[in-house]
């Protein structure tokens, strides 16, 4: 049993290790079980990450789930484990036929009582409260497991406490028992609080390691999250497995690769399982023996891009003064907040601006993903991927401007797709306006100048659209 965290190269790195020692005959990953049709894919190598598991309701493509994986995800790396060893991998998650027949809760806005603050708090105070201070507590843990760890351990943050006893742990043997025992005590604290939903997914989780123990497999690997872990390996009775999961309702679902991107795996992006600093994680993956002066040095590189003054010296004093920090706060090796600091005081001889461009493009990244053209689209994707190869028109996630000079064949055929797609509701392109075109180029109507930036959704507004069309 293995408990990760989604996204960590820490608990990737030592999950490779783990495997390569049990050498399991199969592997079980938290997902959707409707990907398995699609599982053959992450042996090809066309498929590079981050990539995104998408699952929609053909009938209602507008009800969909992503499942995004990064290049350090442990889900990912025990999917390609199980490729390069040709044997069996799968995953075993509540179906999304199940997830996707529930009505979504309805959106509620604020009414003017509340924005006054006359309404009750959802967690009263005071004497009257029926929340005393023991429940309180126990909402916190089952909310923030791992913070309620980190702060039992003396830190300030579950975040800061998860990446220096895991992810950049350098002995890797022994971790995942002490997690499984670390959360177990955790949900023994918080008590059995947790809702349907989520005993469901627990419950289906178990039948499935049943199921593939009734198939004869014996050394069977299971990749879940952490918190889950404790409720995989203690099992009830079959029997009170299945009858939570009789009667539930079902839909049709398909299932496909789509790219993603280092950004849309960042917390701000609004996805639940997401990360503050995706590109820093990639570099701890990448380049574990270099990961401080590797850094500070892929800094100034981005600073002196943008014509700002980085000499290798400060990289050096950079690299000094991180690794001073981290002595003297009793880290065993400098962590991103020492890097921050190091290189504001450096690099950017304290100014804010240059780490506003250090958090978006190095910490957060570019990064983009892709996938083989064998994987399953709907005709309207085929089309669009076939014109914009034809057209070299390259999706990217980073906003550009395009010239278009209408005289010509090939940028009279890109205003159209870009046209097109703006009359299906998808704006990979914006248009200037004409009076600004014309300035560009000191007049002539035969010029158009967009703005072109690519968005991982648009894929699943093309299955959206293609109800008009092929």
């Amino acid at each position: 049993m293995f408990g990760v965290r989604h996204h960590g190269p820490g608990c990737a790195r030592s999950l490779r290790a783990a495997l390569a020692e049990m050498a399991p005959d199969i592997v079980l990953v938290e997902g959707p079980p409707e990907g398995n049709a699609v599982l053959a894919f992450t042996s090809d190598a066309t498929l590079e990450p981050p990539v995104a598991l998408l699952v929609y309701r053909p009938d209602l493509p507008r009800r969909a789930a992503f499942f995004p994986f990064a290049a350090f995800s442990p889900e990912w790396q025990a999917l390609r484990y199980a490729a390069e060893h040709s044997i069996p991998a799968r995953f075993c998650d509540l179906p999304q036929a199940i997830s996707l027949a529930r009505e979504p809760a309805p959106a509620t806005l604020p009414s003017d009582e509340d924005e006054k603050g006359d309404a009750a708090a959802p967690i009263e105070t005071g004497a009257e409260s029926e929340l005393n201070d023991d429940t309180v507590t126990l909402l916190e843990i089952r909310d923030d497991p791992i913070g309620s760890l980190a702060e039992a351990a003396g830190y300030s943050e579950g975040e800061l406490w998860w990446e220096e006893e895991i992810e950049r742990r350098r002995d890797p043997g022994g971790m995942f028992e002490a997690i499984l025992e670390a959360m177990a005590e955790v949900r023994a604290m918080a008590g059995d609080e947790t809702d349907d939903h989520e005993r469901q997914r627990e419950a289906w989780m178990r039948q499935c390691i049943r199921q593939t123990e009734k198939e004869g497999f014996s050394r069977i690997a299971v990749v879940c999250g952490a918190w889950h872990a404790p409720a995989l390996s203690d099992r009830p009775p079959a029997r009170t497995d299945a009858a939570l999961l009789s009667g539930l309702e079902k839909v049709k679902v398909e299932a496909t690769w789509i790219p993603w991107t280092h950004a849309r795996l960042a917390r701000d992006t609004g996805y639940g399982a997401g990360l503050a600093c995706p590109g820093w994680y990639h570099h701890l993956w990448t380049r574990p023996e270099q990961s401080t002066a590797g850094w500070i040095a892929r800094a100034a590189r981005l600073l002196r891009a943008e014509q700002l003054d980085a000499p290798a010296s400060g990289v050096i004093d950079g690299t000094r003064l991180a690794e001073t920090l981290a002595a003297l706060r009793g880290r065993r090796q400098p962590g991103l907040t020492e890097l921050r600091e190091s290189i504001q005081t450096v690099l950017c001889a304290g100014e804010y601006a240059p780490m506003n461009l250090i958090r978006v493009k190095l910490e957060i990244g570019d990064v983009m993903g892709r996938v083989p053209d064998g994987v399953p689209t709907v005709p309207l994707q085929r089309d669009v991927k076939a014109q914009q190869r034809q057209l070299r028109l390259k999706p990217v996630e980073t906003a550009k401007r395009l010239d278009l000079d209408l005289r010509k064949e090939l940028d009279r055929a890109r205003s159209l797709l870009l046209h097109r797609l703006r009359s299906l509701g998808i704006g990979w392109g914006t248009p200037e306006q004409t009076h600004a075109a014309t300035q560009y180029r000191r007049g002539g109507t035969f010029h158009e100048i967009w703005q072109v930036q690519w968005h991982v959704e648009f894929p699943l507004l093309l299955i959206e659209k293609s109800v008009w069309g092929n």
